[in-house]
């Protein structure tokens, strides 16, 4: 009896979240575009993505409830804890940033945008800070954790390549770093049954390195700066340490088929 009310009261949380974040994303999307003059525009594409990414989120939580757990202590959480409230509104704003980008190619909206992006990179610091400094560690925040890191990274590089701020070569390198992530993490799912994330140096690493080069080129785009050598340099390293990423996910992957079953 006592679980089934912890089911249905982590239940009700993961509704309740998931339906103030897509309120809260419509209202920071109408912020931008009616001050921006494009909200008739965009509104009509805006909300069938983000509606629908939203609704996504909300089944993906309801099927790994069960992972709603404080790994320290194996305690079964009720509801939300705020760690994994930051990390989701990180994944909230992704078809919202997608939205905005695309408007600020006609728009002048580059500065704000740029700080929303700012934004968005300082809660991938702030959740795994929280969830560490206040034993809030779940199952579910670190899958959510290393999956808004991905989803931001492909959104970020799509919007890049339509503004042609990243080379073709670059932006078919980073999808298939992230195309060898997916499929690596679904073999897992069928195989083990369950998503582990597995944080290594290299993983940060190649998470890091793109984030910071894709800050440089927002920054670029934010002040209509030309092309620099900078940038292609820039570009140059992160690719060699990418390159360099696929082998330690390959390496990591079968050892990972090699591992035991997960604890319960």
């Amino acid at each position: 009896m006592v679980d089934e009310k912890r089911t249905a009261d982590l239940r009700h949380s993961i509704l309740l979240t998931i339906s103030i974040f897509f309120i809260v994303q419509c209202a920071l999307f109408l912020l931008f575009a009616v001050s921006a003059g494009f909200a008739s525009k965009y509104w009509s594409l805006f909300l069938p993505i983000s509606g629908g990414f939203h609704i996504f989120v909300l089944i993906l939580l309801l099927l790994f409830q069960d992972d709603f757990i404080i790994e320290s202590s194996s305690e079964k959480l009720d509801h939300i804890n705020l760690a994994n409230i930051i990390t989701l509104s990180r994944v909230s704003t992704m078809p919202t940033l997608l939205v905005l980008v695309m408007a600020a190619k006609e728009y002048g909206i580059r500065i704000p945008l740029l700080v929303l992006v700012a934004v968005i990179f300082l809660t991938d610091f702030l959740d795994g800070r929280i969830s560490r400094k206040n034993n809030q560690v779940t199952r579910v925040g670190k899958m959510m954790d290393s999956a808004s890191d991905y989803t931001l990274l492909v959104v970020l590089s799509v919007i890049f390549r339509y503004y042609s701020l990243i080379p073709e070569w670059f932006f078919v390198l980073v999808l298939v770093r992230l195309g060898i992530q997916v499929l690596f993490m679904a073999i897992l799912v069928v195989v083990k049954k369950r998503i582990e994330p597995n944080s290594t140096f290299m993983g940060k690493l190649n998470i890091a390195s793109i984030m910071v080069l894709y800050t440089l080129e927002l920054i670029q785009l934010a002040v209509k700066a030309p092309p620099l050598l900078v940038f292609r340099i820039s570009e140059w390293i992160v690719a060699i340490i990418l390159v360099l990423g696929i082998f330690d996910k390959i390496a990591g992957f079968f050892d990972a088929l090699k591992s035991g079953p997960p604890a319960p």
